[in-house]
């Protein structure tokens, strides 16, 4: 008995002596506090509590009924709180003083109205306070108290109107703000009164049409500023003298028709300048003059039909370029050779009215870009990319492209990415099935692709091979419409099915395939032709029914004038009576219509007038 005991003394002495024994041993324990710990914190009903990514425990609660946050219901220890969905309207008040250690709230899509007064006092840990996709309408100073240490805070898409000034008074620590998609129509001076700290203000999608230099006497420090979607005609320049340390700028989407050339000449610091969806007809020279630093720039759907061969002057670290959807007929070489060293990324889609012919001095002025979208553009030359021996990404969506003209990729041996949408392939040959399943994403939806041995053969023997994450999709025959090549069965395709091209309606749409439309858009013709005959006869009886009108009301009008001319005239007959004078005239009450033929009644017989009477006669 004693030796068997001792025996077990001498493994747990030796096991004590093991370091690897130790290390386990001491993880087990470990583990098992850890998770002891994690079963006994409290979680509310409907919900979820676990660890978040930074190893923050947090509770995350979706499409509640509440009316009220059931605090009581939280663990005091929680560090994040998510709320998005509330069926109801949730009130929020001052009832999160017990929840100390809390970081993060978000209360998000849950209809709140309104944000009670102190409601987040005593929250000293919190950082990022989101209160987004709900319909608060007013904030007061008194919302935010005791948050001085707050880093974040989203109010957008919310219903607020007006804000007063020093209403953030109290986020002294703030970092970042976000306003947009409110419907805030004016901004009062002093609005970031105390936010010295602000690096990130959105005002984006409000119906604001002037940006005041007062209010951003108190946010020099900014370095993003999105005012995209607003009703900005201009922006008076002193805006600029006061953000000097700009890197972001985005006037995206505005009322903007022209830059003057010293526009940003404030704007030494930016590295993104987004000037969309304005009415700009025209670049100037040295108009970014100043913006040495500038990696992005976006000019797209504007009105630029000319860009001047100065206007990206010193733009030596410009990355990105869209110019797409645009007017412009032409692109000269020395507009681009000021970025052609670092360019990467160069978009000219949508510009209808560019002669892709004449563009090859151009693209020989930019070899190295990796990136490069000339979508929506009609017919393209087929030597156009042989420039380009170094292109990763490539979108020539919506061009027409077929069978035949698929060849235009050729060149690119090293593409990693190619849109081929809503153009006209039927299939593709052997010869380019090779070198698109080379490629790791490719897109060819929206054409009438044939799925058979002739048209699709050499994809579909391949296609569970293909690294596209979406396989493209059969349209011919009917009885395979919508499958994915890679769930054909082999015994199910064709080796050359008939097919009846109509030349009319064989083009893929940019939103859809006309194929698939031909035989409503046959039916809405013959609609259209039987509503225009129709149409035609109306306007036409209508005329003839004038025409017949007219004649008839001035036949009339001669018979009358031939009647009257028989009776004689009316007469005008003057009564006076003491001392006043009445002008009688003889009337009838019957109302004559233009069709019809009118005979005045016969005088009255003659009778003595009375002895006060004067009768006058013309």
């Amino acid at each position: 008995m004693h030796s068997s005991i001792d025996g077990t003394a001498r493994k747990a002495v030796a096991a004590a002596h093991n370091p690897i024994s130790v290390i386990v041993l001491t993880l087990l324990l470990v583990s098992v506090q850890v998770t002891s710990s994690h079963l006994q914190k409290r979680c509310p009903t409907d919900c979820e509590c676990n660890l978040d990514q930074r190893g923050l425990y947090q509770t995350v609660c979706s499409r509640v009924q509440w009316r009220t946050v059931p605090v009581q219901d939280f663990d005091k220890e929680v560090e994040v709180i998510l709320i998005r969905g509330s069926k109801n309207s949730l009130t929020i008040g001052p009832v999160f003083q017990s929840l100390s250690k809390l970081e993060v709230l978000k209360i998000t899509n849950a209809n709140v109205p309104a944000i009670g007064m102190n409601s987040f006092w005593g929250l000293v840990k919190l950082r990022t306070l989101d209160l987004s996709r709900n319909n608060i309408t007013q904030i007061t100073v008194e919302n935010f108290r005791g948050q001085d240490n707050l880093l974040e805070l989203d109010l957008s898409k919310n219903r607020m109107e007006r804000i007063a000034s020093g209403t953030f008074g109290h986020l002294k620590s703030l970092k970042s703000l976000n306003l947009a998609d409110n419907s805030i129509d004016e901004l009062n001076a002093r609005l970031f009164l105390h936010l010295a700290k602000l690096k990130h203000l959105d005002l984006s999608r409000n119906p604001i049409d002037d940006l005041p230099p007062e209010v951003f006497k108190d946010v020099q420090e900014l370095k993003v500023l999105k005012v995209r979607g607003c009703h900005l005609l201009n922006v008076n320049p002193q805006v600029y003298n006061m953000l000097t340390h700009l890197s972001e700028l985005d006037l995206g989407q505005n009322q903007f028709t022209y830059f003057v050339r010293t526009e940003f000449k404030d704007l030494k610091r930016l590295r993104v300048l987004r000037l969309d969806g304005n009415q700009l007809s025209v670049v100037v020279d040295h108009l970014f003059e100043y913006q040495k630093s500038l990696n992005i720039l976006d000019l797209s759907f504007n009105r630029l039909a000319k860009i001047s061969e100065k206007a990206f002057e010193n733009l030596s670290n410009l990355t990105y370029l869209d110019v797409s959807y645009n007017k412009l007929s032409r692109i000269e070489p020395e507009c681009l050779e000021p970025v052609a060293a670092n360019l990467r990324t160069f978009n000219i889609s949508g510009n209808l009215q560019l002669d892709l012919m004449e563009v090859n001095p151009t693209f020989q002025v930019i070899p190295n870009i990796s990136t490069l979208a000339v979508a929506d553009m009609g017919p393209l030359p087929l030597k156009l990319f042989e420039p380009f021996k170094q292109l990763r990404t490539l979108n020539l969506s919506g061009n027409h492209i077929d069978n035949v003209t698929l060849q235009i990729i050729h060149p690119l041996v090293h593409l990693r990415l190619l849109d081929l949408s809503r153009n006209q392939l039927s299939g593709v040959e052997d010869r380019h099935a090779s070198q698109l399943a080379q490629i790791a994403d490719l897109r060819m939806d929206n054409n009438p692709l044939i799925c058979d041995r002739c048209h699709m053969g050499a994809l579909i023997d391949m296609a569970t091979e293909l690294p596209w994450p979406e396989k493209p999709v059969c349209f011919l025959p009917e009885r395979l419409r919508g499958i994915p090549i890679d769930d054909l069965q082999p015994d199910s395709v064709e080796i050359c099915m008939e097919v009846i091209v109509d030349e009319d309606h064989d083009a893929a749409s940019t939103s859809h395939n006309f194929l698939e439309q031909a035989g409503s858009v046959s039916v809405l013709a013959f609609c259209g032709l039987m509503v225009f005959i129709v149409l035609a006869v109306i306007v036409v009886s209508t005329a003839i029914c004038l025409s017949r009108h007219r004649a008839r009301y001035y036949t009339h009008e001669e018979k009358r004038d031939t009647m009257m001319e028989k009776n004689g005239t009316e007469t005008s007959i003057l009564t006076a009576a003491g001392s006043e004078i009445n002008f009688k005239f003889p009337y009838t009450d019957r109302v004559c219509t233009i069709d019809e033929m009118c005979i005045p009644p016969p005088p009255p017989p003659p009778s003595k007038p009375p002895a006060n009477v004067i009768e006058r006669f013309d």
